[in-house]
């Protein structure tokens, strides 16, 4: 039965469109050898399944940070996350390193770090960039303005200034690990740049109904990665254009076309047929591993998979809970035994997936002082009926958990569409005696950050798989609310003083041996009280075809971006 249901689809998918036949291109400069022609422009067509609200790497619009399709092809950043998790320099000359003057640790606790920036930096529109747009992106992105940086490392720096036109420094509230390192993978960001002469006057005159509702975010973007957009048609495609000017070279791809296309088997097709380069989130798991192996003998395309997002269950914890039993521990320990996770595995993801216990990689080195300390919940019928048992419910005539005062135990599961675990995970839970009802978020309101709050009992999603942005999520202070307009990405509304006291601690420990222990320790927690129960890494299924040149995989546990080397990739 369990085989039958995962055809539902999955994932994030990268597939390209290879356009048609085109004549010989040129060199970067030059005409084609032997024809005197000028060079033809190439043009890289990628297939997105939804159509983006926003294009910049942080933005008031939404709880969350842009994706991987975005996140380097328009945005700039201090730093850069290769394809095996290793910090580069990118609009700076070079990182911040401990115990020199440009990392400097003071007698209080206090820190600065110090970056210079590389020469002649301009923004898309070919205004300087410079440190006081750096400084000008710290003052904005405040969870006042419905940006979502309330964690680390935001939370822990003090203030950002421009020294000069190329130096700045980050000044710390206190000890900060990371501090070399702003982006930390996946999609956790340091202080992006925005550029004063195209916003500040909205941001000083309306900080939130205006400055949130800028079309710059969107249609309007300017930013100071690789390419810079160029014509966005509703509901169609987005076309950008190589960024002549950009800190790490032009591009050696012209123009990218984003198609907008929803339907996945439109996109497979158009793989199969040539007519598409490349897929981003557009073709689901089974897709992308059916063309993996077609790929194999005939060297057309690569098939492949990497992760920047975790898939768990959420748990609800606020007052209106439904069932109100789901904020009782043994509750949530019931279901977590009523989860059979090797079947999801062998079932969903074909052995591609290793299932997980806990937020922390399981390939780290320092995983088994992790393994030691976390309670796993191995599938286990028996124990969830004792755990029943014990928070007062019984399986009554129909197989299904009740209690005497509360009825039946009816469960809502929530989650997008396209979640390949949601039928699996709910078939799996009536088995046990859960009577669990699957419930789909309408497609435009995924992203709604009320819907992701107010979810009555349990809802499947994804979320950020880099270690330190899973523990923020968790913070109490990313806890959503009405008064906050629901926004944060604590969805359940958790709340655990002594997981936030374990958070605050690593967050300022520079010792690694500590930070292991650390880790432990709020894995610990995590794991006892269940305000999430993890299922895996979330794959994103890569498909490109042969065409294009220069794709380097990064490693399915490296959070890593398939496109954080796009101004290399090749059209041939």
């Amino acid at each position: 039965m369990f085989r039958s249901l995962i055809l539902f689809g999955v994932v994030t998918v990268f597939v390209t469109s290879c356009a048609p036949a085109a004549p010989r291109t040129a060199p970067a400069g030059g005409p084609v050898a032997g024809t005197g022609a000028p060079p033809q422009e190439r043009t890289l067509t990628i297939a997105l399944a939804f159509e983006p609200k926003y294009v910049s790497a942080l933005a008031p619009t939404v709880s969350a940070a842009a994706g991987n399709f975005f996140l380097r092809p328009f945005n700039g950043f201090l730093d850069l996350i290769d394809d095996q998790n290793r910090p580069l320099p990118y609009l700076a000359e070079a990182l911040p390193a401990l115990n020199t003057d440009t990392w400097i640790v003071f007698p209080d606790g206090r820190m600065e770090t110090r970056y210079r920036l590389k020469p002649n930096l301009v923004w898309h529109d070919g205004m300087p960039l410079t440190a006081h747009d750096f400084a000008f992106g710290f003052r904005v992105v405040t969870p006042a303005t419905g940006f979502s940086t309330a964690g680390a490392p935001f939370s822990v720096m003090d203030e950002v200034v421009a020294v000069d036109d190329r130096t700045l420094i980050i000044r710390w509230k206190s000890l900060y690990p990371d501090a070399a390192v702003l982006q930390g993978g996946g999609s956790r960001l340091g202080p992006p740049p925005f550029p004063r002469h195209l916003i500040e006057e909205s941001f000083l005159n309306d900080p939130l109904e205006s400055f949130q509702n800028h079309q710059y975010w969107g249609r309007e973007f300017v930013g100071a990665g690789p390419f810079k957009l160029d014509h966005w048609e509703l509901g169609s495609h987005m076309d950008a254009l190589a960024f002549d000017q950009h800190a790490l070279g032009r591009p050696r791809i012209d123009r990218i076309r984003w198609q907008f296309i929803p339907d996945a088997n439109t996109v497979a097709a158009s793989l199969r047929a040539g007519t598409l380069h490349v897929a981003l989130n557009s073709i689901n798991f089974e897709q992308a591993l059916q063309l993996k192996r077609e790929w194999a003998g005939n060297n057309a395309g690569t098939g492949t998979f990497t992760a920047t997002s975790l898939a768990a269950v959420v748990f609800q914890f606020r007052d209106f809970a439904n069932p109100r039993a789901i904020r009782d521990v043994r509750v949530r320990r019931a279901l977590a035994h009523g989860v059979d996770k090797q079947t999801l595995g062998e079932t969903i993801w074909r052995g591609e997936l290793t299932m997980m216990d806990t937020i922390f990689e399981p390939t780290r080195d320092y995983y088994p002082v992790i393994d030691r300390a976390i309670t796993k919940y191995p599938f286990d019928p028996r124990a969830s009926e004792r755990l029943m048992n014990d928070a007062g419910y019984t399986k009554g005539p129909d197989g299904f958990f009740a209690s005497p005062t509360e009825g039946k135990l009816n469960l809502d599961l929530k989650s997008g569409d396209g979640r390949p675990e949601l039928p699996v995970l709910a078939a799996g839970w009536r088995e046990v005696g859960f009577d669990a009802q699957e419930s789909i978020v309408p497609r435009g309101l995924v992203l709604d950050p009320e819907v992701l709050g107010t979810f009555p009992a349990l809802y499947l999603g994804v979320f950020g798989a880099h270690e330190v942005q899973q523990m923020t999520v968790l913070l109490a202070s990313q806890a959503g609310s009405a008064e906050n307009r629901w926004r944060g990405e604590n969805r359940g509304g958790w709340i655990n003083p002594e997981y936030d006291r374990l958070v605050q601690a690593f967050n300022t420990t520079l010792d690694p041996n500590e930070r292991v222990q650390q880790r432990a320790q709020i894995a610990r927690v995590l794991s006892e009280d269940l305000p999430k129960l993890v299922l895996s890494f979330n794959p994103n299924a890569h498909a490109y075809l042969a065409p294009v040149k220069g794709v380097t995989t990064p490693s399915l546990y490296t959070t890593g971006q398939l496109t954080w080397n796009i101004e290399k990739w090749e059209l041939n």
